[in-house]
């Protein structure tokens, strides 16, 4: 847990030796008769790249040096089992299986890197950190406070449990000005690609469509009334995804089966998450005049719908299987967040919003992380 801790208050700290250090050179020239307007903003939301890299390579150095965590034993487990030999390893590469482009790069990191297992978990938080990292200096008006929420809202833990998922995640994160500039086929293409290493990240395809319209129109309504149709009949419409998954790689899943023993996706979770996409309704006003400059903003409000949307499926059905379904939606939030408190706030009221919104992630995080554990070869078991 001190691990876990450790890293929610980093954001803090790196943002206050920002503020007492470039910050203040920052502030000194909106006296400067030579700054405009419209370089101070630049230079106030533009974080420099250091800055950037302090706070996410403390996170990406935890995270890299763990040796349990759910599922990491499973991938160690299967990094070790892949033959020191490249031309078994390759033989060994299942390309009919779930993820052959996974186990591509896992052969030709042992083969041909390093066949250390912490090299390859260092290797692939870097490669997910370094991307969030870049996407949110892009895109979010507060970097540290995105920050700060992809600690504090768990999406780190997507690149300790479920790290081939996020792989995925990550990639299309990062590409998703194509979702803005509508370069549908270049996105369709990654996530063919990507789909060698997790198959989920098909859904996507019509997700595109969808977020790419104006947030609330009629496309929106009818994608929540068949979200709700779904949550309807959720039991009968997995019974016959069962029927069509029957002779396939995903034969003997027994989703319908998993669904009665599954309790769901938690309705806590799923009120959370549907706070954002509520508030983004009744400032809709504003945000309109926002996506003017900034085309962006719907991106993350519509994602954000989904997110919540696909939780309230999980809700009602299962909480493995859907409930891992909205984090490709749910990244949207890290820049979502902090863009409805500025510009929904009054400037008067945005440092109580920010207090209140800060101690209820810390709560959220404190009360899901708990019972969370910490194990390295550095430092050992640490609850």
């Amino acid at each position: 847990m001190i691990i876990y801790m450790s890293m929610l208050i980093c954001p803090l700290i790196v943002y206050l030796f920002y503020r007492f250090t470039v910050g203040r050179k920052i502030k000194s020239l909106v006296y400067a008769p030579y700054a405009s307007d419209e370089k101070l903003n630049q230079m106030f939301d533009k974080v420099p790249l250091i800055f950037c890299l302090i706070t996410f390579g403390y996170f990406i150095f935890w995270i890299g040096m763990r040796t349990a965590f759910v599922d990491t034993a499973q991938y160690i487990a299967s990094f070790k089992a892949i033959p020191n030999n490249f031309t078994d390893a390759w033989n060994g590469i299942e390309w009919d299986g779930k993820a052959p482009g996974f186990e591509v790069f896992n052969v030709l990191f042992k083969s041909f890197i390093s066949q250390n297992y912490q090299w390859w978990l260092m290797t692939i938080a870097i490669f997910c950190g370094l991307l969030v990292m870049i996407t949110l200096r892009k895109h979010s008006c507060n970097f540290f406070y995105s920050s700060f929420l992809f600690i504090s809202i768990l999406t780190f833990t997507w690149m300790m449990n479920g790290m081939r998922q996020f792989i995925a995640v990550v990639v299309l994160f990062a590409l998703s000005e194509w979702i803005v500039k509508g370069k549908f086929l270049p996105f369709v293409l990654a996530i063919l690609l990507l789909s060698t290493i997790h198959t989920t990240c098909l859904l996507m395809i019509p997700i595109y469509f969808i977020v790419r319209c104006k947030p609330w129109s009629g496309r929106i309504i009818a994608f929540l009334f068949v979200i709700i149709l779904i949550c309807i009949f959720a039991e009968p419409f997995f019974e016959e995804v069962d029927n069509v998954l029957q002779g396939s790689s995903y034969s003997g899943v027994g989703i319908s089966e998993q669904m009665q023993e599954d309790d769901g996706v938690n309705p806590i979770r799923v009120a959370f998450y549907a706070v954002f996409p509520i508030v983004s309704y009744f400032y809709r006003g504003t945000l309109v005049k926002e996506n003017e400059t900034n085309p962006y903003v719907n991106i993350c409000i519509n994602m954000s719908l989904v997110a919540a949307s696909l939780y309230l499926v999980g809700m009602f059905s299962s909480g493995i299987l859907i409930g891992r379904l909205p984090i490709y939606c749910e990244v949207y939030n890290l820049i979502l967040i902090p863009l409805l408190i500025k510009k929904c706030f009054p400037k008067e009221q945005q440092k109580l919003v920010y207090f209140i919104s800060t101690l209820t992630f810390c709560v959220y995080f404190i009360l899901l992380t708990n019972r969370y554990y910490y194990v390295s070869n550095l430092t050992g078991v640490i609850l």
